[in-house]
């Protein structure tokens, strides 16, 4: 009684449905199986308003994409690590534009040139005419940035001890809308960025993403794609509090 039935799967339950949750390495690794993921184009002016509030340009967006696998992210992949790791969002507006971004940048190492040469085509096939003109469109000074969070860290000591696998991938949840500004690990933000940029051969078929480090979290989450197509997200789990609650 109480036992899973098998001892390497588990599945859990959520308001999408079932989700398997698979042991990996031994007893420390939990994965989950990335649900379903619908994808479309963010609209334009929207888009617009968005990247003002979070105080970038155009030219630094690669590629840009609506994800819904659940909950509903507006993922951006930006031209450099440092440009994610920089970002200081005005989460007001954010929040007035209803938005729940997720952002990433690939480390330089998984930017070889044939996926840098389709990014700025993509770039300069979509942001060029459609987002550039819906920005020029703005008041001058956007959304009149303001932020009032905690002072942007460099990688600390806590990181750089953290593993000594080195991420392919920097990634940071902006989640507003689910009452977080920002989230220091987010698995299913994570999931449909692997869905989204495995797909479109931004990323290979297993890689490892960074989050939380301007939170000073040392966040590592580990994404594969199976043989099936299956993509499964996990990481080490820690217990952080143990105990006993009698009814």
């Amino acid at each position: 009684c109480g036992q899973p039935a098998s001892r390497d799967f588990i599945m859990q339950e959520c308001k999408l449905g079932l989700i398997r949750i698979r042991r990996e390495r031994g007893e420390r690794r939990l994965a989950f199986a990335a649900p379903p993921l619908k994808r479309s184009a963010p609209e334009p002016a929207w888009l617009a308003g968005v990247v003002a509030a979070l105080g970038i340009q155009p030219a630094q967006i690669l590629a840009t994409q609506l994800l819904d696998n659940g909950p509903v992210w507006l993922g951006l992949l930006l031209d450099s690590v440092e440009t994610v790791l920089q970002l200081l969002p005005d989460y007001r507006a954010l929040e007035s534009l209803k938005a729940d971004v997720g952002v990433a940048a690939l480390y330089p190492l998984q930017q070889s040139p044939p996926l840098i040469a389709r990014a700025n085509r993509e770039a300069q096939a979509f942001i060029a005419p459609t987002l550039a003109t819906a920005c020029a469109a703005l008041p001058p000074g956007g959304a009149g940035l303001a932020w009032g969070g905690p002072a942007l860290r460099p990688l600390g000591p806590t990181f750089a001890v953290a593993t000594t696998d080195a991420p392919d991938l920097e990634v940071r949840a902006f989640a507003v809308g689910m009452g977080v500004n920002e989230d220091p690990v987010t698995g299913s933000l994570n999931a449909s960025l692997a869905q989204w940029l495995i797909a479109e051969s931004h990323m290979p078929q297993r890689y490892l993403a960074s989050q939380g480090v301007c939170l000073d979290r040392a966040g590592l989450v580990h994404v594969e794609r199976d043989e099936h197509g299956q993509v499964w997200v996990g990481g080490e789990s820690v217990t952080c509090v143990d105990g006993q609650v009698l009814l």
